[in-house]
């Protein structure tokens, strides 16, 4: 309702008195005006939120993250995530190689790799808890995916040119070549890193926030997915010709993957973020409050050790498993193409005829850029199996909860295998394989193991995230908790500490491969290199205390007994029921893949 005359200047100077001294201006007195009440703290941003108000724009429907999603909406909502594997796969696949050709030793190349897991321990958590505070009218979360993107593919291209732009800029100093075109991909690696972490983190909490507790195991399941055909898509372009066919791409594999995967993640971040509406943050009591009492960046530090204390014990026995379960991972991530590479390069040494000459150095960059292509075609059969598993699983898995408004069970569906006990069964089968390498003789043969990795990898991508996602929204549905109550506002920081326990393993998995390289790595194109294997085989021994630790994730009915007991009740009658007999998004997602 709009005061007119004497009321407005009596609401005026009465609004004044409980601001002190701070200075009244026309918006603030059109806004009284309006029959709108003025923050007791006014700045910049609350100016904004006045404006916004008298322009007659309000928050988003309180219950929107309650609200069902459509198929289309969850595909677009991880589409970011799509996009972002094609770039992270042309890392993924090409990275240790090109790093080996400027001249880089195995000892040094591990070194540069720990870029990833610091972008988990520093760069992760700062963007989740920024995100989580702030107050841009565009959202939370889509200006750190669309900043992450334009500094991802930047980085892209100047890693992929790297030896021409040093060239360019030294030509004249041809023996500072080497060395300066080393340091400038370390520096763009880095950034790579910082800058995939930047989206991951942002795109992780996107749909945390958008999609209710009944699609959380959904959504994440597209994620994977989506996942699966941005791997799929990176490695079916690195088997290929990428030169021959598009020459005006650039001239080596490595330009020509980086400009592809840099279009496609600035165009799925863009449909993302243009279709996909955030709740507005500005008309949030809580985002507001984060935002006036945040002051430096070592508040995000203290914030994320103090994150790490106040995880529900789900996320916490989630977390720990990751912490074990990535201790494998990261050797299988980035040595898998040079350890199916090496066996290929072997074999076509050890099948050459004695007598024949040596190969010249022209000759051997071709046949090493040859096994390069060859241990693509067992990581796009990894690939493939991975999102097969990501498409299959959800028509098998038991979903953990339900929503009767959807339809009847799948017929397909297993009853005994929920999704912590198909995790806890991945990581079996990744020790397995790992520990196989005892017996792996020809590149045939890792490029069998190496397919069989996808399915813990498929489990990877998506059980963990759902997991957590899962037990955000049980909490922020459970109001009893009330030590659990800022759940709903801080998907970013839980995040960012998942992360944490995601990276710290990586950091200590890369210098533990250091060393392992530095006394038994050889000369690139000697024989019986085996430091990669041994990296491979001491990596199965995490990947079965995550077994362990996978077992004991609680079901559903355990935690609403523990909600129960939490609040000392008694009868279910008092107690929230997430159990349900009907259809959930799981097996939803497996009618419409």
């Amino acid at each position: 309702m709009v005061v007119e005359g004497h009321e407005r200047e009596t609401l005026v100077d009465e609004v004044r008195d409980g601001n002190g001294d701070q200075p009244l201006t026309s918006l603030h007195r059109s806004a009284v005006g309006s029959g709108i009440s003025l923050p007791s703290r006014v700045d910049e941003v609350d100016d904004e939120i006045l404006r916004a108000q008298l322009d007659g724009e309000e928050s988003l429907d309180e219950n929107f993250e309650n609200q069902t999603r459509s198929t289309m909406y969850i595909f677009l909502l991880t589409l970011a995530i799509g996009g972002l594997q094609i770039s992270w796969s042309t890392e993924f696949s090409n990275g240790t190689p090109f790093l080996l050709s400027l001249g880089m030793s195995k000892t040094l190349m591990s070194l540069v790799w720990i870029a990833g897991p610091l972008s988990g321990v520093l760069v992760q958590p700062v963007v989740g808890m920024l995100s989580d505070s702030c107050m841009s009218p565009f959202g939370r979360r889509r200006p750190f995916m669309v900043g992450g993107a334009v500094f991802t593919s930047l980085s892209l291209f100047l890693l992929s040119w790297s030896k021409d732009i040093i060239a360019g800029l030294l030509g004249w100093f041809t023996g500072a070549l080497g060395g300066a075109t080393q340091i400038l991909a370390i520096i763009m690696v880095y950034v790579l890193d910082f800058s995939v972490g930047t989206v991951q983190a942002s795109s992780r909490a996107f749909i945390v926030d958008n999609v209710p507790i009944h699609q959380q195991q959904v959504a994440n399941a597209w994620a994977a997915v989506l996942t699966g055909v941005g791997n799929m898509i990176g490695f079916i372009l690195g088997t290929m010709n990428l030169p021959k066919s598009f020459p005006f791409l650039g001239n080596t594999q490595f330009k020509c993957l980086a400009a592809i995967a840099s279009f496609a993640l600035i165009a799925s971040v863009a449909l993302a973020c243009k279709y996909i509406k955030e709740k507005d943050p500005r008309f949030d009591p809580y985002v507001r409050e984060r935002r006036v009492k945040r002051r430096s960046i070592l508040d995000f530090f203290r914030e994320t050790v103090h994150g790490i204390s106040r995880l529900s014990p789900q996320v916490r026995l989630i977390c720990d498993t990751e912490f074990f379960a990535w201790t494998g991972y990261f050797p299988m991530l980035f040595y898998t193409t040079t350890y199916v590479g090496e066996m290929y390069y072997q074999e076509v040494i050890h099948a050459r005829d004695p007598a024949s000459p040596s190969l010249t150095s022209d000759e051997i960059d071709e046949l090493w850029e040859e096994a390069t292509r060859y241990a693509s075609w067992s990581l796009l059969f990894y690939s493939l199996t991975s999102l097969i598993a990501n498409i299959l699983l959800p028509l098998i898995i038991a979903p953990s909860y339900s929503n009767p408004e959807l339809e009847k069970p799948s017929r397909f569906r297993i009853k005994w295998l929920t999704l912590p006990r198909s995790w806890m069964l991945s990581h079996i089968v990744f020790a397995v394989a790992m520990l196989s390498t005892f017996f792996i003789q020809t590149g045939t043969q890792a490029t069998i193991m190496i397919a069989v990795l996808g399915i813990p990898w498929a489990h990877a991508l998506w059980a963990p995230f759902a997991l957590i996602a899962e037990d955000i929204a049980r909490i922020k549905t459970n109001v009893r908790h009330p030590n659990f109550e800022r759940f709903e506002h801080e998907a970013g920081i839980i995040m960012g500490v998942h992360n944490v326990f995601v990276s710290l393993p990586q950091v200590l998995s890369s210098l533990a491969s250091s060393v392992i390289f530095k006394f038994l790595a050889k000369p690139r194109g000697e024989e019986d290199d085996n430091s990669i294997v041994w990296i491979f085989r001491l990596s199965g021994l995490g990947a079965i205390v995550a077994a362990y630790l996978s077992a004991k994730i609680k079901t559903p009915d355990q935690l609403t007994v523990e909600d129960m007991t939490f609040k000392g009740l008694s009868t279910e009658e008092e107690s929230i029921d997430y159990s349900g007999e009907e259809e959930n998004g799981a097996a939803q997602l497996s009618r419409e893949v």
